[in-house]
């Protein structure tokens, strides 16, 4: 098999939870003594990765001082937080679509409007158990409900547009993924081992791969938990108990497998979120025993990895989804209760 041509490699470096401050979540906020910029690789070599901060809390993102609403939860008002983000998306205006499985819907978030809420569907379309969530160019959003076995689409203004799969196609959604066109979704059936891409407009299944009980096969799947497009058409799976992360043309055909189970720099260990970026050649991937991004070349190489257990600036705890849209990477840090943003700087020279 043979893949697309080579790119840079450069040297390895080493409903909202309305919970109260003191429950336990970690700090959002860095200490006044920390550097003002945390980048990837460090000095001397050119950063490629910047971390520019964090979003946990309603707080987060609108800075007025008591000015936001708050619940009432038993006797005492407490802030919106997120609980448990597993999968996130980026909207063409730069809008986080946020899955929160604890809260049982999507946190939209938005900076600039300083916009913070939850939205748990629109009528048929209601959600129960979302689990994966896209963005097209255009603003649908498409959201995975496992409890549903099905994906929903909904427009720009949330309205709900049409529903994919059902009982009889899938048994436990997750991942959803959209072309750069719109035209297709890819969506993981983890329970079923299998991937299916769906025509956006018919509701058609075009492609399928997989469907059999923990196939080390190629082109088959033991949990597929992770999959994206590139811009190219080309879509990543993250094949998470063969530790592998297969690549599938845009004809459907098995393009590259890479990875396997160990502890050196650039195995996969628990390959979760994914997220490809063909114009500088890059594919991003999060490894949720490592607990960090790992980033390879279109040909599998390990490029660099950025991140490291913890809670502060550019640390995770048990990282999982991953989003990108033109150079703002965002990473679900599902037990640091919070969503981490990041910029990247440019291929190394």
């Amino acid at each position: 098999m043979g893949h697309r041509a080579k790119y840079f490699l450069f040297p390895v470096f080493a409903a909202l939870l309305w919970s109260c401050s003191s429950g336990g979540a970690p700090s959002n906020k860095r200490a006044a003594s920390e550097p003002t910029a945390v980048v990837y690789p460090s000095a001397p070599a050119d950063p490629v990765i910047e971390w520019i901060g964090v979003i946990g809390t309603r707080g987060d993102v609108d800075k007025r001082k008591r000015t936001w609403k708050k619940v009432l939860v038993g006797d005492e008002e407490v802030e919106a937080s997120l609980m448990a983000p597993t999968a996130v998306a980026i909207g063409p205006d730069q809008t986080l679509y946020v899955v929160d499985q604890h809260l049982r819907g999507v946190v939209i978030i938005n900076q600039d409007e300083q916009r913070f809420e939850l939205f748990r569907g629109s009528a048929p379309g209601s959600l129960f158990q979302p689990v994966g969530v896209a963005v097209a160019d255009d603003g649908t959003l498409y959201v995975s409900d496992a409890s549903s076995q099905a994906v929903y689409a909904y427009d720009a203004a949330l309205e709900f547009k049409m529903a994919y799969g059902g009982a009889k196609v899938f048994d436990r959604p997750t991942s959803v993924a959209v072309t750069a066109g719109g035209d297709r979704i890819a969506v993981c059936d983890t329970e079923r081992h299998a991937v299916d891409v769906i025509d956006t407009a018919t509701g058609e299944t075009v492609m399928t791969w997989g469907g059999h009980e923990h196939s080390a096969r190629e082109g088959e799947f033991n949990f597929p938990v992770a999959a994206t497009f590139d811009a190219e058409g080309y879509l990543y799976v993250s094949d998470y108990l063969n530790f592998r992360i297969q690549v599938f043309d845009p004809a459907g055909d098995l393009d590259l497998i890479f990875g396997s189970a160990g502890d050196n720099p650039g195995d996969l260990n628990r390959p979760r979120g994914l997220v490809a970026d063909a114009a500088n050649g890059v594919l991003y991937e999060v490894d949720g025993a490592f607990q960090l991004v790992q980033m390879f070349n279109l040909d599998g190489e390990l490029l660099m990895w950025f991140g490291e257990p913890g809670q502060g600036p550019g640390q995770f705890s048990l990282p999982s989804g991953i989003a990108m849209r033109d150079d703002l990477l965002v990473v679900a840090d599902t037990l640091n209760h919070r969503v981490q943003l990041f910029r990247f700087l440019g291929s190394p020279q």
